[in-house]
């Protein structure tokens, strides 16, 4: 036979084939930051405390700006080092695992997030688990530091296809993404990287939705 379209079963033996390349590059890089900048940088802001230490509370303000430069540095670091070191969801599996950021927003900042899901996530590759994982933690997040609302809705389609994510909230909204600094290119690239794709409706004062669409 000639070459044709590939099979369901040869379908997602490439996608966890993709999958799996993925994640050891990133496991890669994330060991090179940390045995590498993380490392330097750590030793450095050592050395600096000592010479703190040593000045009895009178440093020279030049290099007092460098340590604070040197500490800002290591913390963003270390930020992107938690965002490359695979964030593997727990025996509870993907609605467990949003159930669990749901309940932490309710406690720590008082905000509802009502939880709705249709379908299983059987469907759905460990490496897609962490990305929708992450994503709606990060929308969760930028509902919690931009819009002002006290309730989000996550709707989780499984059933559908491409599987489909939603995010939304009642809260202040944006009238263009340039003004909203919520950080969706990081989430954009995330969708992109498994083949799916990432879109933001909102309107000011009438709330934000963030729609997370699964490969086709």
């Amino acid at each position: 036979m000639g070459g044709g379209a590939m099979t369901v079963g040869e379908d997602t033996f490439a996608q966890q084939a993709v999958d799996d390349a993925v994640s050891r590059e990133r496991a890669r890089i994330a060991r090179e930051l940390h045995d590498g900048v993380a490392s330097e940088l750590a030793g450095a802001i050592s050395l600096f405390k000592l010479y703190l230490e040593k000045a009895n509370g009178h440093p020279d303000e030049g290099l007092s700006e460098v340590f604070e430069i040197l500490q800002r540095s290591l913390k963003h670091v270390r930020e992107e080092l938690a965002e490359l070191r695979p964030a593997e969801v727990g025996p509870g599996g993907l609605v467990g695992e949003v159930r669990q950021q749901a309940e932490e927003f309710a406690r720590l900042y008082r905000i509802r997030v009502e939880l709705s899901n249709i379908g299983t996530e059987d469907m759905l590759t460990p490496h897609q688990r962490e990305v929708v994982a992450r994503v709606v933690r990060e929308a969760l997040t930028n509902v919690r530091r931009h819009s002002g609302s006290t309730i989000c809705r996550v709707k989780m389609a499984f059933a559908a296809r491409p599987f489909l994510i939603e995010v939304s909230d009642e809260g202040r909204g944006f009238a263009s993404e340039g003004s909203a600094g919520y950080g969706l290119m990081g989430m954009r690239e995330r969708a992109a990287g498994i083949g799916g794709r990432l879109e933001v409706v909102s309107t000011a004062n009438r709330g934000t939705t963030v729609f997370l669409f699964g490969p086709n």
